[in-house]
């Protein structure tokens, strides 16, 4: 999503497959949601926030090498592989549209959902690093974890993803004049 890898045939082969880079890595990343929680343009609020049903089908269709020599092996890990695409598609869809849309939902003071919303805050800042919302741990395994920078650590405190610890913290920030909003004000 965030580059072109493929062979160019592929991609002649897939048209599919460019539309799905230029939504993502040039127009969510590059040109709506400079602001991590906020997209004045009313187009680029909607644009890939959400990974469509189509999406899912084309995804399974070219990683059916791997789940249908799962099915053959063992059914049971085909049916967990597939299964897993649309929990991923599930999460993806609620979890990511309310970190670049905050509303008043239930699991927005979660803690696990505060270590998604700054993991994927921090793809935000280094579109090569932090690249699964969902399943962050796949990031360390594959060493793509970011770290974030002091300026990101203020945001992500102004965002309320980042909480004080204390309320002596909390008190220091406010003569600061610093704003810490709560989760996703």
């Amino acid at each position: 999503m965030h580059q072109k890898r493929f062979a160019k045939g592929v991609y002649s082969f897939l048209p599919y497959l460019i539309e799905v880079f230029e939504s993502h890595a040039v127009r969510h990343h590059a040109k709506w949601y400079r602001k991590f929680d906020y997209e004045p343009d009313s187009v680029g609020r909607e644009e890939n926030l959400e990974i469509l049903l189509i999406d899912i089908f084309a995804m399974l269709l070219l990683t059916m090498p791997v789940w249908g020599t799962l099915m053959w092996f063992n059914p049971w890990g085909g049916i967990i592989f597939i299964s897993v695409f649309f929990m991923h598609r599930f999460l993806w869809n609620t979890i990511h549209r309310q970190m670049h849309i905050p509303e008043d939902v239930i699991f927005r003071n979660w803690g696990a959902y505060r270590f998604l919303a700054r993991h994927h805050f921090l793809h935000h800042q280094n579109a090569r690093k932090n690249f699964n919302v969902v399943f962050p741990f796949t990031d360390i395994l594959f060493g793509s974890v970011g770290v974030a920078q002091l300026k990101d650590v203020r945001e992500m405190l102004r965002l309320g993803h980042i909480l004080p610890r204390s309320v002596r913290t909390q008190r220091r920030l406010d003569r600061l004049g610093f704003p810490v909003l709560g989760a996703n004000h």
